[in-house]
């Protein structure tokens, strides 16, 4: 495998990122929403009450559950470029030539996949950066301290995020390769936001805790399901089928 033909594909899909805006907005809209948001909301909660040792032991947790939310937006910011990759350059006519070019499958997949990972991880690092200077403000006041950066923010950030991109990347890949409709595509792409979706809904409950020794087994259970993934990536991914098949 060539990283050489594998960046080519992926400055031709950024090429194509760049002339739709609505992504660009994307990319930059929710992780600045909500990096924004979710420190004025913890603040609102403790603004203007009395606080006791419970009040801080439920909003320490509300932020680490925050904190894992980073993740389940880096599903769907890679889900929206990945899902279109390839539906999407088959309906403007532009996925043809490129399956045509001796360029090996591999080579295909890792240029749209790393087209998806960078911008992705980029927009998560930068509404996280925002995100925790904002929550140390709020974080100080209330404990006397700064709570970030910490171990579990670097779990999350420099391993959960990446690998769940990745398994985000490759269920949208599969689900582009196999209809011929951008929504579509989308929708099914989604499919990979559940999972972590039930993960955030427990810890709000209380029946999960995201301590660091159980964000580093999510973290396991995702790398497993990457490597699944990887190979119904590959057998999805048939050139020749979506060259003849599609009309």
């Amino acid at each position: 495998m060539s990283f050489r033909n594998a960046w080519i594909v992926t400055q031709k899909e950024f090429s194509i990122v760049r002339l739709r805006k609505t992504l660009i907005y994307f990319y930059i809209g929710i992780p600045l929403v909500l990096s924004i948001g979710l420190p004025l909301l913890v603040s609102h909660i403790i603004n203007g009450q009395s606080i006791r040792a419970s009040d801080i032991h439920y909003v320490t947790g509300l932020m680490d559950a925050f904190e894992f939310f980073f993740a389940i937006i880096s599903v769907i910011l890679s889900s929206y470029t990945a899902a279109y990759s390839i539906v999407g350059e088959k309906i403007q006519k532009s996925l043809e030539p490129l399956l045509s070019t001796p360029i090996s499958d591999g080579e295909i997949l890792l240029g749209k996949g790393l087209s998806a990972f960078i911008p992705s991880f980029a927009a998560v690092i930068l509404g996280n950066s925002i995100y925790m200077a904002l929550m140390d403000k709020v974080s100080f006041h209330l404990l006397g301290y700064y709570y970030y950066p910490n171990l579990s923010t670097a779990i999350v950030l420099l391993l959960l995020v990446p690998i769940t991109i990745v398994f985000s990347i490759e269920v949208s890949t599969v689900s582009s390769s196999r209809v011929s409709d951008p929504r579509s595509s989308y929708q099914l792409s989604m499919a990979g936001f559940i999972p972590f979706f039930i993960v955030y809904v427990l810890t709000e409950v209380g029946v999960i805790t995201l301590t660091n020794t159980t964000l580093l087994a999510i973290a396991g259970i995702v790398a497993v399901a990457d490597v699944v993934m990887y190979t119904v990536v590959v057998k999805t991914f048939n050139r020749d089928e979506i060259l003849t098949s599609w009309k």
